[in-house]
């Protein structure tokens, strides 16, 4: 299945940088909803950045965000939150992307003024990944 989607992402014209892009913006968005509710503080930290990302995508960004938003409560609901950061550490193969990672996440918990326990524990479970 993950072969069959680099497939299509290598025939969509979308190379390692757009999923290093699209891995760094999930990551930003699991922090949005790590805490249990979606902070518009905290999604409008992320929707400023990703604004700034050349997105070569045949998905809006806008549709991402939503779609993605929806799965990061999933993950934080069944507990999947390590896994999901595991999975999308392994598509940021390059240094200075996995320390904008660490970045973007500290400004999406800065972002609301509090710093939950569970974006505490996830953020230093991140850093080792990192």
């Amino acid at each position: 299945m993950k072969f069959e989607q680099l497939l299509n992402h290598f025939d969509s014209g979308i190379c390692v940088e757009q999923l290093q892009k699209e891995s760094l913006l999930d990551l930003a968005l699991l922090f949005v909803a790590i805490d249990g509710s979606v902070s518009d503080s905290e999604l409008n930290v992320v929707r400023e950045w990703a604004a700034t990302l050349k997105w070569n995508s045949a998905v809006s960004m806008d549709n991402y965000i939503t779609d993605m938003t929806g799965k990061c409560v999933h993950a934080v609901k069944t507990a999947d939150v390590e896994a999901f950061i595991q999975h999308r550490v392994k598509y940021i193969i390059d240094r200075p992307m996995r320390e904008l990672a660490l970045k973007i996440v500290q400004e999406v918990i800065d972002a609301d003024g509090k710093l939950d326990a569970s974006e505490k524990s996830a953020m230093e479970f991140l850093e080792e990944q990192v």
